[in-house]
């Protein structure tokens, strides 16, 4: 029924005894006691007209804290108010009014208050009504407002949409439908502010789906997943992806661009292994990042790249989930990943959160791209004033400047900063620290010399059939062909194409069954000519090309036929003579025993008994005999 404590003041024990457990005679003498220290006039035992129904009228013990504090200042403020008005009688009541609100504006800033809410409170006041003193907002009726299922409907139809309505608008929407619709019901509609309760009751998770769409839905209200790091050492993964620089640089022939880095960074340390500043991302830009991390680091295991067309090429790592179906129909030669032994992993695509990378050039932008004084910012609200003015009068940094500023700034800041991932052991050491510490623990450290990794970075080109003016690359655009002294001889042959897109003066020809290396084959650039030339020397080279390959294929074929010794040498027509003749001695055409006989109109005129004969057997003995002398006859 209550509970116990001990008084400070004189060590004793007291009881702690609920107001509700009190006869109604106590309470009324506790409330009344409370009431006189607020100001208010006692309550009575027995009212014959109550201002307030029995149910709607609030008791002191009915209030949360918060309430009571507020009914406390408003007793203050009113009791303040009246003393202030009863002082001045130079002013009417209606300027004191407008004065005393204007000081308890500026004294109480976070309260409303008007010559209106002033005045009603101060009938509360003088009623005695405790519930017209303090805000019943949020207090014991909050949520007792139903809203018909049919309105909350029309509503959440308005509110739970992509185009992001404020409620405001969503609650005019709907009254305008229900007043459509259920115009009966339009009186007794709750207010905006019923709605906006019932919005809030809808769960923050399925608010933001339908409102923010799925991508913001899995960013904030989806599980995510951790990776673990314990077993991972240096070197067993890199992460790599493009970032577009938020600013401006000069190029050599005088454009004003924006650079793109292509850069690959190992997943246990977090160190940026390899990067390379190009003017937009290709496969070449991640190949040249490539090299310059293998160069610094070693070659990893494996890479993951997500999904964009400059790491998924066919001769890097292959498609990935851009292979089409029948990609793969025919076979493919092996591509570079493959002859470097690396693993290639793809991200989900849309799933960007997967990559560090992405956060990584995060750190980029806040700490370089800002300190570049054409510094653009990813958005036009990120864009300094200053911007138009410096790229009008030419303050613009040089592209090898920032190139010489972006290598100092990885391996002097970026990976000279301290480490940030999970691991505890790691804590306090730099991330360069801990890629040279992990990387001890490797079981192969594989770094080859840069003469070999020039060759195994070589470009891979598709299958291709050996043509009649050699073997083809397509680069920027265009196709360069490549061909040998003996390319004529080996026309229609399967073979693939490996190159240095840096080199381009010669290619290195495989065979597509085996991969064996076949021939170095150089560019040959004398088969194109001006659709309307003047020079006879153009024409003259390739006339001459011309000639050699023609020449090399009669000495190719009279080596073969030279090969016979003169007196066994087979005429051909001699050849085939005889081989008729021996093919005809058993060649017999055997007619049947019995046949219709066939007579012509004169024929038939001179000796008309001929018509009647419709069949005629002939002996087949007599048949033989005269087949045998007419082959007799043949061969004499």
């Amino acid at each position: 029924m209550g509970e116990t404590k001990d008084n400070a003041a004189n060590n004793r024990t007291e009881y702690i005894i609920p107001l509700t457990a009190l006869p109604q005679d106590l309470q009324l003498k506790w409330e009344n006691q409370q009431r006189r220290s607020l100001g208010l006039e006692p309550v009575k035992k027995a009212i014959k007209a109550p201002l307030k129904t029995e149910s709607t009228r609030l008791t002191l013990d009915d209030l949360t804290d918060k309430q009571r504090s507020e009914l406390y200042l408003w007793t203050g403020i009113i009791k303040d108010w009246l003393t202030i008005r009863d002082s001045y009688e130079q002013y009417s009541k209606g300027e004191i009014d407008e004065m005393y609100v204007q000081a308890a504006r500026l004294k109480y800033p976070d309260l409303e208050i008007s010559t209106d809410i002033l005045y009603r409170r101060l009938k509360a006041y003088r009623n005695s009504d405790i519930s017209g003193l303090i805000d019943k907002r949020g207090g014991s009726n909050k949520g007792t407002t139903t809203v018909p299922e049919f309105m909350l409907n029309a509503f959440s139809r308005f509110y739970l949409d992509q185009q992001c309505l404020p409620i405001t608008s969503c609650y005019k929407f709907t009254r305008d439908w229900v007043q459509e619709h259920y115009p009966e019901s339009l009186p007794d509609m709750p207010s905006e502010r019923t709605f906006r309760r019932r919005a809030e009751d809808i769960p923050y998770a399925v608010r933001m789906y339908f409102r923010n769409g799925d991508k913001a839905f899995s960013d904030k209200c989806l599980p995510y997943v951790e990776r673990l790091y314990d077993d991972l050492h240096a070197n067993d993964v890199w992460i790599a992806d493009n970032h577009t620089f938020d600013f401006f640089t000069a190029g050599k022939d005088g454009k004003v661009r924006r650079l793109y880095l292509t850069a690959f960074l190992d997943a246990k340390s977090g160190a940026m292994t390899g990067w390379n500043l190009t003017y937009a991302p290709s496969g070449d830009s991640t190949l040249l990042a490539l090299r310059h991390g293998i160069l610094r680091c070693g070659v990893p295991k494996a890479v993951y790249f997500d999904n964009g067309s400059e790491f998924l090429v066919s001769d890097i790592g292959g498609r990935g989930h851009r292979r089409k179906k029948d990609w793969n129909k025919d076979p493919l030669p092996p591509n570079i990943l493959q002859f470097l032994g690396i693993e290639m992993h793809n991200a989900i695509v849309r799933n960007a959160k997967a990559k560090p990378i992405e956060r990584t050039f995060c750190t980029f932008k806040n700490q370089f791209s800002r300190c570049i004084p054409t510094f653009c910012g990813g958005t036009i609200l990120e864009r300094p004033e200053s911007l138009k003015y410096k790229l009008k009068h030419g303050i613009i940094p040089e592209e090898e400047q920032i190139r010489i500023a972006l290598d100092s700034y990885i391996d002097g800041c970026f990976n000279a900063a301290p480490y940030g991932g999970k691991e505890r052991r790691y804590k306090g050491m730099r991330r360069f620290e801990v890629w040279n510490s992990s990387i001890q623990d490797v079981d192969e450290f594989r770094q080859p010399d840069e003469a070999n990794l020039s060759m195994l970075l070589k470009r891979v080109s598709k299958p291709q059939a050996v043509n009649r003016n050699g073997v083809y690359i397509n680069f920027a655009g265009e196709k360069l062909w490549y061909r040998g002294a003996d390319t004529v001889l080996h026309i229609g042959e399967k073979v693939y194409v490996r190159y240095d897109p840096a080199d381009l003066r010669s290619v290195r020809v495989y065979d597509m069954a085996t991969d064996k290396y076949l021939w170095t084959w150089d560019l040959d650039d004398d088969l194109l000519v001006d659709y309307l030339t003047n020079h006879r020397e153009d024409i003259a080279t390739a006339e001459k090309q011309i000639a050699e390959s023609k020449k090399l294929v009669r000495e190719y074929g009279r080596g073969i036929l030279d090969s016979v010794d003169a007196d066994k040498r087979i005429d051909i027509f001699a050849a085939m003579v005889k081989n008729s003749v021996e093919g005809s001695k058993d060649m017999v055409f055997k007619k049947p025993a019995k046949f219709v006989p066939v007579f012509s109109e004169e024929k038939l005129e001179k000796s008309p008994a001929l018509g009647n004969i419709s069949e005629i057997s002939v002996n087949i003995d007599i048949l033989d005999k005269l087949n045998a002398a007419a082959a007799s006859r043949r061969k004499d």
